[in-house]
């Protein structure tokens, strides 16, 4: 059995994040699988760690320079808990365990290391038991910077409780199959209706029935031709118009809605929103 054979029936799975490098394994490899390999670690943009049983670093790929700031030879032989701030080695360690008692699958966790200049990264990271296998012995360690997304998830809160707490009704609405796909608490308390009765598909704001509550028969024609111009050539539409509350009552609604546009120019969604206001004397 050749070399490579072996090292497939062994179970490590070999990718350009898992390759171990020889000067850390004693692993005999000719000319070019050096070469390919050092091919692998330079354009690997995950970080990949292996840890002794004690949390040493035994290994640790060229990808930690870009992402953390850190000289992979200083690393070794040093502690994980060097680039892990204090409450995260609790967790790392119980990842550790969990891996030991699920030695064919990894143990995925959200954790968070500190770079050269004391700053935290966050990191998806994944742990698996490799102890037993004769190329790595020890845990292997990938690690995936997620800082984007998690900036991303922050701002999406922030928006998401910002429409909750103002006071007009805010509502979703999908372009491709016209449908309520997010509504605020301002909505459901302006209309009446409950979240089970518009998700799904339940609730089109453009068809009938639904679209008469939308323009009640009160509502000016003009103001209907106005909206039905603005929905064909993807413009935003302002007017006060007629609408009916679930229970049939039927309100003065200053009323807004505003196509979202893909880099393409075709609309995926509608931002609508609604306000009750009085109606003006003539």
């Amino acid at each position: 059995m050749t070399k490579k054979e072996n090292m497939k029936t062994s179970g490590l799975r070999i990718s350009r994040t898992t390759l171990p490098d020889k000067s850390q394994f004693s692993i005999s490899k000719n000319v070019e699988d050096e070469n390919f390999l050092k091919l692998l670690q330079q354009d690997s943009r995950e970080l990949t760690i292996v840890l002794s049983l004690d949390g040493r670093i035994k290994y640790v790929n060229e990808s930690i320079k870009t992402l953390l700031g850190f000289q992979a030879f200083r690393l070794l032989g040093t502690n994980i808990q060097r680039i892990l701030p204090v409450q995260q080695w609790v967790a790392f360690r119980a990842a550790m365990r969990a891996s030991e008692e699920e030695a064919d699958q990894s143990i995925v966790i959200d954790c968070q290391f500190i770079d050269a200049n004391n700053r935290k990264q966050s990191f998806s990271v994944s742990v698996k038991d490799q102890r037993h296998h004769p190329l790595v012995e020890g845990f292997v360690v990938h690690a995936k910077n997620i800082n984007r997304l998690k900036k991303q998830e922050e701002k999406l809160k922030l928006r998401n409780l910002a429409i909750e707490l103002i006071q007009e009704a805010v509502v979703i609405v999908k372009a491709k199959h016209p449908s309520i796909a997010y509504a605020n608490q301002a909505f459901f308390e302006l209309s009446g209706f409950t979240k089970t009765e518009i998700f799904g598909g339940k609730l089109n704001l453009f068809k009938t029935p639904y679209n008469k509550m939308l323009f009640a028969d009160e509502t000016d024609p003009k103001q209907i031709e106005k909206f039905q111009r603005a929905l064909n050539s993807n413009r935003k539409f302002e007017g006060r118009i007629f609408s009916k509350k679930k229970n049939g009552v039927v309100f003065y609604n200053r009323f807004s809605l505003i196509p979202v546009l893909d880099e393409e120019g075709k609309v995926t969604q509608y931002i609508a929103s609604m306000k009750e206001i009085k109606r003006r004397k003539a």
